[in-house]
């Protein structure tokens, strides 16, 4: 076999067992995009009762409540010395579970936000029914986006590594058939002559 055909089957082969191992890692983060522990992004924790925030405004923030507690039976108001209270708990039909809870972490629910819209920086009382965890959206969002970004990316570099990887290995193959080794000449001598 020719020098040129075993140098691209042995890259071939090299490039498509990286391209699969780039690609089971960018499955890897992809699976992992979504699963993130409220309690440790959390800003504040909430007991049942009232409690004393102090919201920095600007940002949404979202509530999370463990996934045990029904939607329609949590109650949560966000009030200060106005009395006002803009946060609402939007439940499916059944009242079971939240909109969009098909997205949330594993054992928690999403049940309500807020955000710069109603609400201005400063000091407010939360009163709620169940415990919960206050998070910062954007927080969340860019950094469960950037996993899946990163996982999607990941997928299609180890794809596009392994099809550069099956090209060499047809090339190989091809210059291992149509190539030959150079051979040595063989040089006869003849006796001398007489």
């Amino acid at each position: 076999m020719h020098v040129a055909g075993k140098v691209f089957l042995g890259l071939g082969a090299v490039l498509i067992v990286l391209g699969l191992v780039m690609a089971g890692g960018g499955r890897d983060s992809l699976g992992d995009a979504g699963d993130w522990d409220p309690e440790e992004k959390s800003e504040f924790s909430g007991t049942t009762g009232d409690s004393s925030y102090t919201y920095p405004g600007g940002m949404d923030k979202i509530v999370m409540v463990r996934d045990n507690v029904r939607c329609d039976e949590f109650t949560i108001s966000m009030t200060n010395q106005t009395g006002e209270n803009h946060v609402k708990v939007d439940c499916e039909d059944d009242g079971e579970k939240p909109w969009g809870w098909e997205d949330d972490p594993p054992g928690w629910y999403h049940m309500a936000t807020f955000g710069m819209w109603d609400y201005s920086g400063g000091e407010y009382t939360i009163d709620a029914n169940e415990d919960y965890e206050i998070v910062d959206a954007w927080e969340i969002l860019l950094e469960e986006g950037g996993e899946a970004v990163g996982g999607i990316m990941g997928i299609l570099g180890g794809v596009g590594l392994s099809g550069c990887g099956v090209c060499s290995l047809l090339l190989g193959g091809i210059l291992a058939i149509a190539l030959n080794d150079p051979k040595e000449a063989t040089q006869m001598q003849q006796p001398p002559s007489v």
